[in-house]
C-alpha cells in the first residue's frame, strides 16, 4: 500500500507473488506416460531386434555384442526421437568406440585399467564428432575386457549397429511414424 499526498491510501498496483512451483520428489521421473501400443510396439521391435542379432552371431560364429546392443535398441525404440537415438549416433558412438579401443590394444593395454583409459578417450571422442551414444561406452569396456579379434569384431559391431537400425526404421514404417528424425 502506498499513501497519496493528501493522506488516503491507496493499493500499489504489484502483481501478486507467483505460486512457487511444487517441488519434485527426489527420485522420481516425470515422464509422459506412454500408451500400451507403444509400449508393446517397443518391446516387440527390441525383441525382434535381438533376434537379428542372435541370428546373426549364428550364422557367423561370433560373439554378438548383446548387452551393449540390447540397451542401444532400448533407446531406439523407446526414445526414437531422441538425438542419441539416430543413426549417426548408434552407428557412429559404435564404431568410433570400437576404434580407439582397438587403438588402445595395439599398443598392448588390456584389462580394467586399460578399459577406464579406453572408455574415457572413446567418451571424449564421440562428444567432441557429435556422436554420443552411452551404449557404446559399453561396448569399449567389452572390447578391452575380452580383447576380441578386430577382423571379427568390427564387422560384427557394423553390422549389428546397421541391423538395429534398420530394424527400427521398419518398424517406424509399419506403424506410420518417423525414424529416423535426423540422419546427420
Amino acid at each position: 500500500m502506498a499513501t497519496e499526498a493528501s493522506g488516503t491510501t491507496r493499493t500499489a498496483d504489484v502483481a501478486p507473488p507467483e505460486a512457487e512451483p511444487t517441488p519434485k520428489r527426489r527420485g522420481k521421473h516425470h515422464l509422459p506416460r506412454l500408451p500400451p501400443r507403444t509400449i508393446a510396439s517397443a518391446a516387440v521391435t527390441t525383441s525382434v531386434g535381438l533376434a537379428v542379432l542372435v541370428a546373426l552371431g549364428t550364422l557367423t560364429h561370433q560373439t554378438v555384442l548383446v548387452p551393449p546392443l540390447a540397451a542401444t535398441m532400448a533407446i531406439v525404440t523407446a526414445t526414437p526421437e531422441s538425438p542419441l537415438a539416430q543413426p549417426r549416433h548408434v552407428i557412429g558412438g559404435h564404431m568410433l568406440s570400437c576404434l580407439v579401443c582397438f587403438g588402445v590394444l595395439a599398443l598392448g593395454w588390456h584389462g580394467p585399467w586399460a578399459a577406464v583409459v579406453g572408455c574415457g578417450i572413446a567418451c571424449g571422442l564421440v562428444l567432441l564428432l557429435k556422436t554420443p551414444h552411452p551404449p557404446a561406452m559399453a561396448t569399449a569396456v567389452m572390447i578391452m575386457l575380452t580383447t576380441p579379434s578386430a577382423t571379427h569384431f568390427v564387422p560384427l559391431l557394423a553390422a549389428g549397429a546397421l541391423l538395429l537400425v534398420a530394424v527400427q526404421m521398419v518398424s517406424a514404417r509399419l506403424r506410420r511414424e518417423v525414424y529416423p528424425t535426423a540422419w546427420w
